[in-house]
């Protein structure tokens, strides 16, 4: 009775618009669980991502076991919150923990990924950066690769970190969805070098940095052409959990 129960609940919450098959994706940067005042909220971004029943969520700046946060699990706290199965890998140790990208997914994850994304100007702290990838079975769809990331800082880093991002989604051969904090805007070279190749799914005319009167889009979301999907709604919800909005998606099969 639990396994029925719970694949009528899988099965529900790929249902959208017009009664077709789709997931809804989410891409946020949880500023280590704390909005723009450094006031601590991550239950608050579990309960919000909770509300809305996306089925694949990445996260940014999370920490794990950190000082500043209060040496909390965060994707262990954050999948207990929402139900969801989680994943985590570090950029690199911090305050005692970790500092890295996390990712919640409502199908059990079958693998994961750490892949590094260079630096061209490393310090003594960031030799290279994650690229979190995990792979869920998905009704209808079947094996598809989630890919998450947090940009540098720099144009000419994200720029080959892009191509490195695209190296490895081409080299995968599998229906693939990438997000994360790009750190970049529209029309500057990185991201168009990833609309060349990617569909977007979120908007590009949706900010969502900072939370208050946002001005950039650098949060996407985008999907490969072995997905065979089409984005049908896109928002970035005004909620000042963190100092970037969520983005939100439904991609349509």
């Amino acid at each position: 009775m639990a396994y029925l129960l719970a694949v009528l609940v899988m099965f529900a919450g790929l249902k959208v618009a017009g009664q077709q098959p789709g997931i809804t994706v989410m891409s946020y940067n949880i500023h280590h669980g704390a909005d723009k005042d450094e006031r601590n909220t991550l239950d608050s971004i579990g309960c919000f991502i909770l509300g809305t029943k996306a089925q694949l969520v990445g996260l940014q700046e999370v920490d794990s076991v950190c000082s500043r946060s209060g040496q909390i699990d965060q994707m262990k706290r954050l999948a207990a919150i929402t139900g969801m199965h989680f994943a985590f890998v570090r950029h690199f140790a911090y305050q005692g923990g970790a500092y890295g990208q996390g990712i919640l997914s409502r199908y059990p994850i079958k693998k994961v990924e750490n892949i590094r994304l260079s630096l061209l100007k490393p310090d003594s702290l960031r030799q290279s950066l994650a690229l979190i990838v995990v792979e869920v079975d998905i009704p209808a769809i079947g094996r598809v690769l989630f890919a998450n990331a947090h940009f540098a800082l720099d144009a000419a880093t994200r720029l080959k970190q892009a191509k490195e991002v695209l190296q490895y989604l081409k080299k995968r051969k599998l229906p693939a969805i990438f997000m994360g904090d790009l750190n970049a805007t529209p029309e500057q070279p990185e991201i168009q070098l990833l609309l060349s190749q990617l569909t977007v799914a979120s908007g590009l005319d949706q900010p969502s940095f900072p939370t208050e009167a946002p001005l950039k889009t650098i949060d996407y979301i985008f999907f490969n052409s072995r997905l065979k999907g089409k984005p049908v709604q896109s928002e970035v919800p005004a909620v000042l959990h963190s100092d970037h909005l969520p983005v939100l998606t439904t991609i349509q099969f």
